[in-house]
Formats: structure tokens, C-alpha cells, sequence
């Protein structure tokens, strides 16, 4: 099953670089190769696994929503704070810029769909 998951992020950045990027899809699989080695089975990874040109190859996927980045902030023993970077593998965001997008709800439906005593105070859904 994780390898399926695996092959199908492959898919996905192929497509992707092919598509909005027009790499030639030997150069698309390639590339694909390279982001995966860093992720494996994952969707997150840090950033000081990379070397610097595998970073600016991540900031280009950034530019086309293939990655993204978060951070947290950790203090040190010492009182300074340490900010520790993400890359983040956008598997949903790829899928839509496909026009693979799985739009279940809107977020306005959510709070039609919610019964009457959910907006009474004090009360509880059962």
C-alpha cells in the first residue's frame, strides 16, 4: 500500500512539471526521483537535509506548488529562540492543479449543515 502511495506522489510531480513547467517527461521523472529521494514514504522532511542545490530545486517546486515550507520555534537552554524549517510534499495541492481536486465541501455548507441546537447556548449534539 505504501508503495502505491509512492509511486502515485511520483505520478503526480510528473505530471505536474510536465503540464505547468513543459518538461520533457524523461527530465519530469528525474526530477521526480530527486524530490523523492529526500521524502521517501514521508510528506515532510527538514531542511538541513538539503544541499544548496537541491534547495533552489525545492524553491522552484515551491513556485509551482508541488512543495511548501513551514517552521516551528524552539528555545534554547540559552534563551534563544531556534527556528527549525520544514519541506512539506503538497500532494492535495498537486492533485488540483490537475483538476484531480476532491471538493467535498465548501466551507459555508458546513455551517448550514449544522442542526438549530447547535447554535443554541448551553446545549450539547448528541
Amino acid at each position: 500500500m505504501k508503495e502505491d502511495k509512492y509511486h502515485d506522489k511520483i505520478g503526480l510531480i510528473i505530471a505536474v512539471l510536465m503540464k505547468d513547467a513543459y518538461y520533457e517527461e524523461k527530465n519530469a521523472f528525474d526530477v521526480a526521483m530527486r524530490i523523492m529521494n529526500y521524502f521517501g514514504y514521508s510528506d515532510e522532511i527538514i531542511d538541513n537535509a538539503l544541499d544548496n542545490d537541491d534547495r533552489k530545486l525545492f524553491y522552484f517546486m515551491q513556485d509551482l506548488e508541488i512543495l511548501g515550507t513551514r517552521w516551528e520555534e524552539m528555545q534554547l537552554i540559552s534563551g534563544k529562540n531556534w527556528r527549525i524549517f520544514y519541506w512539506l510534499l503538497k500532494e492535495n495541492k498537486m492533485k488540483c492543479r490537475l483538476g484531480q481536486c476532491d471538493r467535498i465541501w465548501k466551507s459555508t455548507d458546513l455551517y448550514r449543515s449544522l442542526p438549530d441546537a447547535a447554535w443554541a447556548k448551553g446545549t450539547t449534539l448528541t
